[in-house]
């Protein structure tokens, strides 16, 4: 059994990039950065086809590795995405990424964490390790604006009561 779940991306590396041939094509450079392949990245990108259309949405993907959740979310709709990483190395990955599939200019790039991000979004994807989840809570959830959505992995599924709780309580809150 496949543990994750579908979507309707292709995801191609770079060297199978004159195949992509569609919006759901995704050329992207396999890396330590997350080629789509992960579970937790197969989720979001499958969270993120069921909430198409993103029609003029603006969307941050914390955690963003290669970029794949965001460059995604522009090819739904998204009028933009940025891209967040502590990584110096994920954000050029991001950088690379954006521009390979014709992205680049509906793409932002910030070096830093939730605290560094200004702003808020209609749609945070955040794909990182559980324990960030949980820990930086009350910089997250103020991330989207009132009324908007967060799509949060990386915790394992034992740990959702938990995270729901967390994030219900600090969607409020303001940031400190």
């Amino acid at each position: 059994m496949d543990p994750s779940p579908p979507h309707p991306f292709r995801v191609l590396p770079p060297s199978r990039a004159a195949e992509a041939s569609g919006a759901l094509d995704l050329v992207v450079e396999a890396s330590a950065f997350g080629g789509g392949t992960h579970p937790t990245t197969a989720s979001c990108l499958a969270l993120l086809a069921g909430l198409a259309p993103l029609d003029g949405q603006r969307v941050l993907d914390l955690g963003s590795g290669s970029g794949i959740l965001a460059i995604a979310a522009v090819r739904l709709g998204a009028a933009s995405a940025l891209c967040v990483d502590v990584n110096p190395d994920a954000v050029a990955s991001a950088r690379e990424n954006g521009a390979r599939n014709g992205v680049a200019a509906s793409l932002g790039h910030l070096q830093g964490g939730p605290g560094d991000v200004p702003g808020t979004f209609d749609l945070v994807v955040a794909n990182v390790g559980g324990e960030l989840l949980l820990d930086e809570a009350p910089r997250i959830a103020p991330l989207a604006r009132p009324g908007g959505r967060l799509v949060l992995s990386g915790l394992l599924c034992g740990w959702a009561a938990e995270l729901g709780e967390h994030y219900r309580h600090r969607r409020e809150e303001p940031a400190r």
